[in-house]
């Protein structure tokens, strides 16, 4: 189940592109704190999107099917470039300021989107994350209602009998 839905959020990741029309992220990954690590970190090619999974209760529909409210956030990871000062030359600042772009993208590709089992997301919180040398965490959570069928048992053979009546007489 969360494999799918994985696939499918860096599918939905991978149709966002660039200026040129070449897909914009070089990297995916589930999230395990490759940023808070870097040192330790195998390299990575920025911009990445890594997949974070929250805790998530599930509640149980019947016939082995249970529903959650899912959050999964989308840690948007890009190079940091410090020059953003006021006085810095234009072309630096825009430079500077592109991850801000990266992230709209990423919003306007998630808005709404339906995954397997999925209905559609919604965009509950935004976490800039400063906290690195190289690099920017920006953090874009999303909510929606997940349905794991994967429990149901598949398969079943029909049989069709007649009915055994014995009357016993006194």
């Amino acid at each position: 189940m969360k494999k799918q839905l994985y696939l499918d959020i860096k599918n939905r990741l991978k149709t966002i592109t660039d200026g040129q029309n070449e897909q914009l992220f070089q990297h995916f990954d589930l999230w395990n704190q490759q940023v808070e690590f870097i040192e330790q970190e195998t390299p990575f090619a920025t911009p990445a999107v890594f997949v974070e999974f929250l805790p998530h209760d599930w509640k149980t529909l019947g016939n082995r099917v249970q529903s959650a409210e899912l959050f999964v956030r989308l840690h948007i990871v890009t190079q940091w470039f410090n020059d953003t000062a006021d006085y810095t030359p234009d072309c630096f600042e825009q430079k500077a300021l592109e991850y801000l772009d990266i992230v709209d993208k990423v919003v306007a590709a998630m808005q709404n989107f339906s995954a397997s089992n999925t209905n559609s997301w919604m965009r509950t919180k935004t976490i800039p994350n400063h906290n690195h040398e190289r690099f920017v965490d920006n953090i874009e959570e999303y909510k929606c209602n997940m349905i794991d069928d994967s429990a149901v048992k598949t398969g079943f053979t029909t049989v069709t009998a007649a009915p055994s009546v014995i009357i016993a007489e006194d």
